[in-house]
């Protein structure tokens, strides 16, 4: 009976305690069905030291996951704008230069001019001949002595776009160089003999930018016109 009495008033003692029905726990050495649950100081410690774990574990693995993202070199990589621009603008052109072939031509053989050869070579950052596609603009200016600005009138205008793979290949020569007839559109009497001209070329890529040149043609009857130089290649401008 004395056994028996303290196994009663064991479980009596522990179901009056102050203990919170969270979970249940047996234990064969109090008996069968006898449920068990920690005091509510002990279950409070236990969460919040619980829930601290977990936050930083939480933390830590997203920590990780974001330095793997950011340091991932894999397959499925993906760099970012900044980046991607950077390594684009590599391969594009960065100026613009008006060739010496470039002058004042007949494109029938007779001596009578029939407008501009232009040969034109962009180039990329790294000096070399890149193709390029855009809006090109040609102009022919009288040319002004004694003036900081050479532009006289205007003569000529002429304007080309290379939006395709078929318009890139009508200009492009093996030589890897754009080259352009632009024959008069005010006819062959623009032009003296014995006379300077100044002719620049604007590029607007496609990204709305432009890219300039100038040369200086100078035209002599019954010979190709010379060319020379006034202008930096590659000038920019918004």
């Amino acid at each position: 009976m004395a056994a028996g009495g303290g196994y009663g008033d064991e479980r009596r003692a522990v179901a009056r305690g102050s203990r919170t029905l969270r979970s249940a726990v047996t234990d064969p050495a109090i008996g069968p069905g006898v449920t068990l649950t920690p005091h509510p100081a002990h279950l409070e410690s236990t969460g919040m030291i619980t829930s601290r774990s977990a936050w930083a574990l939480c933390l830590g693995l997203l920590s990780c996951a974001g330095l793997t993202a950011c340091r991932s070199t894999g397959p499925d990589h993906m760099p970012r704008e900044p980046e991607r621009v950077q390594m684009l603008s590599l391969m594009l052109p960065s100026e613009i230069r008006i060739q010496p072939f470039t002058r004042i031509k007949s494109f029938n053989e007779d001596e009578i001019p029939d407008g501009i050869l232009a040969v034109v070579r962009p180039i990329d950052q790294f000096k070399d001949p890149v193709k390029a596609v855009g809006l090109f603009y040609f102009e022919l200016w009288s040319y002004r002595d004694g003036s900081n600005d050479r532009k006289g009138e205007r003569l000529e205008f002429w304007e080309k776009t290379l939006g395709s793979a078929e318009d890139v290949r009508q200009y492009w020569t093996r030589a890897q160089m754009y080259e352009f007839q632009l024959a008069w559109t005010q006819g062959a009497g623009v032009v003296k003999p014995d006379q300077k001209y100044l002719f620049t070329i604007t590029y607007r890529t496609p990204w709305d930018t432009t890219m300039q040149d100038e040369h200086i043609l100078q035209f002599h009857q019954g010979g190709d016109a010379a060319v020379e130089r006034v202008v930096k290649p590659g000038k920019e401008a918004k």
